[in-house]
C-alpha cells in the first residue's frame, strides 16, 4: 500500500459508509411506508433488521477487501487487535449487539407485535442491533436494550398474527342482574367496529373482592381486526356497556 493511496481509500470508504447509511434510510422508509398501509402488509416491516445487517455487512466487505485489500497476515493482525480493543472498550454495546442478533435469529417477537417487557407494554416499531423500540398506549417511545430483553421474560400478545385477543374487565355494581350484564356485554363486543367476528367472543364472570363486600367482575374476551385497535376496542366496549347497562 502506497501512502499516496491512503487519502483516496479513506474518501472511498467514507463514501461507501454514506451510501450504506442512505440505503438503510431509504429501504427502511419504504418498508415502513408499505407496511403501514394495512395490517396485511405489516410483515414487510419484519425485514427491516435483516436489511440493516445485510447492508452493513456488504459495506464492511467492500471496504476491507475491495478498498484496502490487505494481505491475509495484515488483515488477521488488525482484526485481532481491533477485537481485543473493542471488546474491552465496549462490553455493554457488544452485549446489546449479540442480543440483537439473538432476537433477530430466534424471533421471540417481530415488528408489529404487542409485547410486554418488565413494566413496559406496547407495539414493537423497531428492532435494532442495540435496542428495541416500543410505542406504549400513551404514545410514548420506549427504548429497551437488547441485552435486557434477552435476559428477561417477554410476553407476546399476537406473535406475528394480524389479530390479537383483548380482555376487557368491568366490575359490576352490587346486586347487578348478571344475566342482563352478560347479554349487554356480548352485544357491546360483537357490535364494536373493531371486533373480529371470525374469532370467538367469550363473556366470563369472576368474584372480585372489594373493601366492603364481594362484587362480580365481568370479563369480555374478544379479538380485534388489528392489534393496534386493542385499547380503542376496550374503551369502545366499556363505553357501550356502561351506557346500556346503566342507562
Amino acid at each position: 500500500m502506497y501512502k499516496s493511496e491512503l487519502p483516496l481509500q479513506i474518501v472511498v470508504s467514507a463514501a461507501l459508509l454514506g451510501l450504506a447509511w442512505l440505503s438503510i434510510r431509504v429501504s427502511t422508509y419504504l418498508l415502513g411506508l408499505f407496511g403501514e398501509r394495512s395490517a396485511r402488509y405489516r410483515f414487510l416491516k419484519k425485514g427491516i433488521p435483516l436489511v440493516r445487517i445485510l447492508i452493513w455487512a456488504i459495506t464492511a466487505y467492500l471496504i476491507v477487501y475491495w478498498v484496502f485489500a490487505p494481505t491475509k497476515e495484515a488483515f488477521f493482525a488488525v482484526l485481532t487487535a481491533s477485537g481485543v480493543a473493542i471488546g474491552f472498550a465496549s462490553q455493554d454495546i457488544l452485549k446489546n449487539i449479540f442480543g440483537g442478533i439473538v432476537i433477530i435469529l430466534d424471533r421471540p417477537f417481530q415488528v408489529g407485535d404487542k409485547i410486554r417487557v418488565g413494566e413496559y407494554y406496547g407495539e414493537v416499531v423497531e428492532i435494532g442491533l442495540r435496542t428495541v423500540r416500543l410505542v406504549t398506549s400513551d404514545d410514548n417511545m420506549v427504548t429497551v436494550p437488547n441485552a435486557e430483553i434477552v435476559n428477561r421474560t417477554v410476553a407476546n400478545a399476537n406473535s406475528g398474527e394480524l389479530t390479537c385477543q383483548v380482555v376487557t374487565e368491568i366490575v359490576l355494581p352490587p346486586q347487578a342482574d348478571l344475566l342482563a350484564a352478560k347479554r349487554i356485554a356480548w352485544e357491546a363486543a360483537v357490535t364494536s367496529r373493531y371486533v373480529n367476528l371470525n374469532k370467538p367472543v367469550a363473556i366470563l364472570l369472576q368474584d372480585h373482592p372489594s373493601e366492603k363486600q364481594l362484587r362480580t367482575k365481568l370479563k369480555i374476551k374478544a379479538y380485534v381486526l388489528d392489534p393496534r385497535f386493542e385499547f380503542t376496542f376496550a374503551s369502545d366496549v366499556t363505553e357501550i356497556f356502561k351506557l346500556t347497562f346503566e342507562g
